[in-house]
């Protein structure tokens, strides 16, 4: 074979198109931010300084850590060298390139060691691009003399030329979430941060007393999983729960619904662990979910007694009495009038009366069935123990084979069935553990803990929408979770629904939208009204009729249940879906918030919850004319 040596030097515009990966302002500025906290001095408090310079237009980003010497800050000009240490948060050796380009033209690095000279460094990228005698062999590093016995050392880096908008909520909106992000320095002393002169501080979830838990994992590959887990003492609607996952000190996922589902029964789960052996990805907003180190760590924190039990112990439970469980377990089967199951008792509910039960008696036959909640005793089912006059029967309720049932009284007739013919029969107690055992190998085997059963989602109606900063309207979570227990038919919360809080300004009554069915709508009303008398319900409604409504209403917010042919895939429309659900509402006289549409889509794609491109797909659907008119709100 024969061949040629040829010249793969990277192109000039390398380092400008580094810039177009996709960083936002806080994701560029936090990698300098790792890079001076890769720079901090042993026993000492380092200081990093954030200044956005709104007259100037420029972003200067500062420390006193240790500074570079002059093979240091080559390397650090040097696109992809990999840094010596492999502890360190600035890992890729691209972070400080492509997060300056991604907020300007033009940066300039100065640096000193301490006692040494001050080093200089710019990149100017129209100049780069420009002078052709400018390449990557003979880039300009200066210098200036430090005063004889001067101690000071760090590194400055000021970007010019912005790319980037700048406006002062950003201070707040920074302080807060570098606070949160890097954490574990703040709090151990080991770096301070502040932004415009005002520190960011650190604050921990504030969960309830007694139900912080400790995490110690240890891993078959050796490494660990290490950090507490807790109930917030308010769950949250937003979604603001989850956990905190960090990568050697460094936040990478806030909120993350790692290990648990996301639903209103789970919205009080708060916790804080450490992936320090994680890989995460280029802009470290998250980890890399097919390698090994991830899926090992989902599947042991699924498996953990702690996490288990904290979720059981989180779970919502009903009201009810013996007559509730007895309703289910006693029937006649000769008897048209009674059926073994109520079947018009949702999931949801079923589970809660349940776990209301816990640690009470109910008679059914010859049986006594006591019900518990045993998160510690997995492999058991059921335990019998029979006298000369009854059976008692002990069921554990938090064993897994109760999450096969669509509805988990179903599970507890068919124990009620098998044990009394285990005691008519005298089957010996050996038997029935032996069965035990191979009901939980049976599970287990196909419920694998990494993907526990009580996040799959049985059937469409199920699935929610896991996004930050989106939920449904706090005030209508429980209706919602009423309709997903009674209403036997597809609906959807949809517009001002999931799109309340982004609302800027506020209206003395709130229009909120449910989707339903094509001729379902008025069992839902019906519905509607049953579980709360006092909303005022409106099916379909002319633009006319709910004009004249809202111009005389004193209500605090009004239901429009919109019957729509489409299929409804989630309980909560997608974000782009809302808002063009909105739009709709709007563009054709039913809801007076046209002049929010502008400041609700630019909030979510700020918060990157939506996309122009599925906006225009979707209206392109409805029609030619819709998308026409939502065109004009998209940025180019």
């Amino acid at each position: 074979m024969q061949t040629k040596t040829v010249d793969i030097t990277p192109d000039k515009t390398l380092v400008k198109k580094l810039g177009l990966t996709g960083y936002r302002t806080e994701q560029a500025i936090s990698e300098l931010i790792d890079n001076s906290i890769d720079a901090r001095l042993d026993g000492e408090t380092e200081q990093v300084d954030v200044n956005l310079d709104f007259d100037l237009g420029r972003i200067i980003v500062s420390d006193n850590g240790c500074g570079m010497d002059l093979d240091e800050l080559q390397n650090a000009m040097t696109i992809a060298k990999e840094p010596k240490k492999t502890d360190r948060l600035g890992r890729f050796g691209l972070g400080m390139k492509s997060a300056c380009s991604s907020l300007g033209k033009r940066f300039t690095i100065e640096t000193a060691r301490a006692g040494e000279d001050t080093l200089i460094a710019t990149y100017d990228e129209d100049e780069w691009l420009d002078k052709e005698s400018m390449k990557w062999e003979n880039f300009e590093i200066g210098w200036e003399r430090t005063d004889a016995g001067s101690s000071n050392h760090g590194t400055r880096i000021t970007i010019n030329n912005l790319n980037v908008s700048l406006y002062p909520n950003q201070m707040i909106k920074f302080r807060r979430r570098f606070g949160l992000r890097y954490g574990p320095y703040i709090k151990n002393g080991q770096v301070s941060i502040t932004v415009n002169s005002r520190p960011c501080m650190f604050t921990e979830p504030d969960v309830s007393e007694g139900t912080k838990r400790d995490i110690r994992i240890r891993l078959p590959s050796g490494n660990s999983i290490t950090g507490w887990i807790g109930l917030l003492k308010k769950r949250s609607i937003r979604g603001d729960y989850g956990l905190h996952i960090y990568n050697r000190g460094r936040l990478i996922e806030a909120y993350s619904k790692f290990g648990i589902r996301q639903h209103p029964s789970t919205a009080r789960f708060m916790g804080i662990i450490n992936l320090d052996h994680v890989p995460v990805n280029f802009h470290k907003t998250g980890f890399l979910a097919d390698s090994d180190e991830y899926v090992e760590a989902v599947e042991y924190f699924g498996r953990d007694q702690n996490v288990a039990g904290l979720l059981h112990d989180m779970f919502p439970v009903d009201s009810t009495d013996d007559d509730d469980i007895c309703r289910v377990l006693e029937f006649d089967q000769n008897s048209s009038d009674t059926t073994p199951l109520d079947m018009r008792v949702g999931s949801s509910r079923s589970r809660r009366m349940l776990y209301g039960m816990d640690g009470r008696m109910v008679k059914a036959g010859n049986l006594d069935i006591e019900i518990v909640r045993s998160a510690n005793s997995k492999d058991t089912l059921y335990e019998t123990e029979s006298t000369p006059r009854t059976t008692n029967v002990r069921v554990n309720v938090s064993h897994r084979m109760f999450d096969t049932f669509r509805n988990p009284l179903f599970l507890l007739g068919l124990i009620r069935i098998e044990t009394e013919v285990f005691a008519a029969k005298n089957i010996p107690q050996d038997a029935i553990r032996e069965r035990n055992r191979r009901w939980h190998g049976f599970v287990s085997a196909f419920l694998p803990a990494e993907k526990p059963l009580a996040v799959k989602r049985i059937g469409p109606r199920q699935s929610v929408i896991p996004l930050p900063y989106y939920a449904i309207s706090p005030r209508l979570v429980d209706l919602h979770d009423y309709l997903q227990d009674t209403f036997p038919h597809r609906f959807q919360f949809t517009g001002l629904s999931t799109l309340d809080s982004f609302l800027h300004n506020c209206h003395h009554t709130a229009v909120y939208t449910i989707q339903a069915e094509t001729g379902t709508g008025q069992e839902l009303q019906e519905t509607i009204i049953r579980y709360k008398r006092q909303y005022k319900v409106l099916l379909n409604p002319s633009p006319d009729l709910l004009a004249a409504y809202l111009e005389g209403a004193k209500d605090e917010f009004l239901l429009v249940i919109r019957e729509r042919s489409e299929r409804l895939a989630h309980t909560w429309a997608p974000p782009e879906k809302a808002w063009i659900d909105m739009y709709t509402e709007v563009e054709y006289g039913s809801a007076p918030y046209s002049d929010e549409l502008t400041y609700v889509l630019d909030d979510l794609l700020e918060k990157g919850l939506v996309s122009s491109a599925k906006i225009r797909s979707m209206a392109k659907r409805r029609s030619s004319k819709i998308m026409e008119r939502v065109n004009r709100f998209l940025p180019e």
